[in-house]
This record gives C-alpha cells, structure tokens and sequence, in this order.
C-alpha cells in the first residue's frame, strides 16, 4: 500500500499543483525523511552492534518523528506510511555506512532549508528550524568523527592485509580500545611515529596481546614486590 502523495514523498520536493496545502506536504514530507533515516541507523545498529554514533543518534531520530508527529496531529495531516523497514538496505563496511550517514545528514540539512523557504507557519518553521539544527551541530559532527577514526582504522588494518569487513573483528573491550587507540596515532603520526612502521606491520590482536599481557607481568611483579617488602 502506497502513500496517496507517494510521488511527493520520494522526490523530497513540493507540489504547488497538488491537491494539498503546501504545509502538509511540508510535513510529511520531513516526517518521511525522518523516517527513511531512523530505519537506516536501525539496521546499522542490528547489523553492527549498538555502537555511537548510530545507537544515540537512533534515539535522537525518534524524538525528531515523535515531534513532527505532534505537528500532524495539532495541524490534522495525517502521517505517512513508512514504507523503509522493508526497504533499507546496510553497507558492507562500518565505513560506508559512517560516509553514508554523512551525506544522508547533509541531504537533511538542505531539505529543511528548502522547506523553510514556503513554510509560513511559526510552530512548523520551529519545529523545522530544531530538527535542522540538531542534524547540522550533532548529527553531523558526530559521523564525521566516526568517519575518520573508521578510514585510519581500515587503512591500519590493510596495510597487514586485513580486509576492510574484518577491520572490526572484536577482540574484547581492552583490546578493541586500544586497537583504535593504534590505529589513530600510527594514522596521525602522534608520538608512535618514530616506530609506526613497526606498529604497521604487527597484528593488532598481537599488539594488543602484547600490551595486555605486559601489564599483566607488570602487575604480578608489583603485587610479588609488595609482598616481599611486608615479609
């Protein structure tokens, strides 16, 4: 079953020549969007982990809906199907879906812009104007930071030969931290740059072995000292 505007919906653009008050149209067109968005970061969540950015921006795109459904219901629109469980598809790499993250954000941004250009209303126009605001400072932001730590950790793991699908292989909390932590000196330099060619050419589950079980020894040799001290 199909949205009686379904045309409308999917090009994101307004119809003057249509049946339908411009603001409605508006609405749920953001309402579809929002929509379309919040099925995206799902499958990422169910396909990845629950993992920042997508888990609490997930959140965030449910308080987005829960707003314009409130419009819907003082303005009397009624809400749009959302056809995208069925439909949305995952990348095959947490770095895809990062980058297309991205560019599904900065569509975001300008369809408010250009839905604010024939909005009149004050109540939609500050709906719309939050939701706008809180893609650009905090969505926005928060995938391109994930979208550079996920390019320097592929391109640590491939310089070892590590496909980019199994850059993300867990090898528990403590590991897993400080593999990223790795990946992002050996990537910008940092302090480890005088032996990153060494750090390039180490497997990072070894690396963080090597690490974990230093301060293993570390700690018993400390814990044996004590005890030889109050003996």
């Amino acid at each position: 079953m199909q949205n009686y505007d379904e045309q409308i919906l999917r090009s994101r653009m307004l119809n003057p020549q249509a049946p339908y008050p411009l603001v409605h149209q508006a609405v749920r067109i953001a309402l579809f969007d929002e929509y379309a968005a919040r099925s995206f970061y799902a499958r990422v969540v169910e396909g990845f982990g629950a993992r920042a950015p997508f888990s609490n921006i997930l959140a965030s795109e449910e308080r987005h809906i829960e707003a314009l459904s409130n419009l819907c219901t003082r303005l009397g629109i009624a809400r749009p199907l959302d056809p995208f469980p069925a439909e949305t598809t995952l990348e095959p790499t947490w770095l895809a879906n990062c980058n297309r993250a991205i560019a599904g954000e900065i569509a975001n941004i300008r369809l408010y812009g250009q839905l604010l250009t024939t909005v009149a209303e004050p109540d939609v126009r500050q709906v719309f104007l939050n939701l706008q605001a809180a893609s650009y400072e905090q969505h926005l932001p928060a995938f391109r930071e994930a979208a550079l730590s996920a390019l320097e950790q592929e391109r640590y793991h491939a310089a070892m030969g590590i496909p980019p699908q199994q850059a993300y292989v867990k090898h528990g909390p403590f590991s897993d931290l400080l593999e990223r932590a790795l990946a992002q000196m050996v990537g910008r330099g940092g302090v480890l740059g005088l032996v990153s060619p060494l750090l390039r050419n180490s497997h990072p589950a070894l690396l963080s072995g090597l690490v974990v079980g230093g301060a293993g020894v570390y700690l018993l040799k400390k814990k044996t000292g004590l005890g030889r001290k109050e003996s």
